[in-house]
């Protein structure tokens, strides 16, 4: 008797979603791409019109390499919030509702990525305002994580695009 798992599965044997590995694996892309991510903010907002290597050779040579990574705790909270939700959302949804042809599937897709996105706007929107804080003198930056972006006003903001009173 052998305990080898066939390499190959048959069709009418039905794979076990795992999920939860695309939150993961979203999460470490973005540890690659925080400091391109990062420049984007910094160029958008910028006074001075810096190329994206004039603006990184300015951080670091001002604050050093790690200044790269400022806010990546808040990148990683959007990454869990926005994209484990679209994925667990698609997961339980392709449970619930007939997924066989592609514009269901495609359906079901608009609406798990709608949802994922009004789950993660508050966590993208920490994670600008932490990127931003490379701005600011050493004594004045708060600490780096999501907890000092969830300020009161952050928070009545957050999803200040889903209402259409003036915020």
């Amino acid at each position: 008797m052998s305990l080898k798992r066939p390499i190959f599965m048959s069709y009418n044997q039905r794979r076990i979603a795992r999920w939860y590995f695309g939150g993961v694996a979203s999460s470490m892309a973005a540890m690659i791409t925080h400091p391109l991510d990062l420049m984007k903010v910094l160029i958008q907002t910028q006074a001075e019109k810096l190329s994206m290597f004039a603006t990184a050779k300015k951080i670091i040579k001002e604050q050093g390499i790690l200044a790269m990574y400022n806010g990546i705790s808040a990148s990683m909270l959007r990454q869990y919030t926005y994209t484990l939700s679209r994925f667990g959302i698609y997961q339980v949804g392709s449970d619930m509702v007939d997924t066989s042809t592609m514009p269901r599937k495609t359906a079901l897709a608009a609406v798990a990525g709608g949802l994922g996105g009004y789950v993660g706007a508050p966590a993208d929107l920490v994670n600008v305002r932490l990127q931003n804080d490379v701005k600011l003198p050493q004594d004045q930056r708060p600490i780096s994580t999501p907890s000092t972006g969830y300020s009161e006003s952050l928070v009545r903001r957050a999803f200040a695009a889903y209402t259409m009173a003036p915020q």
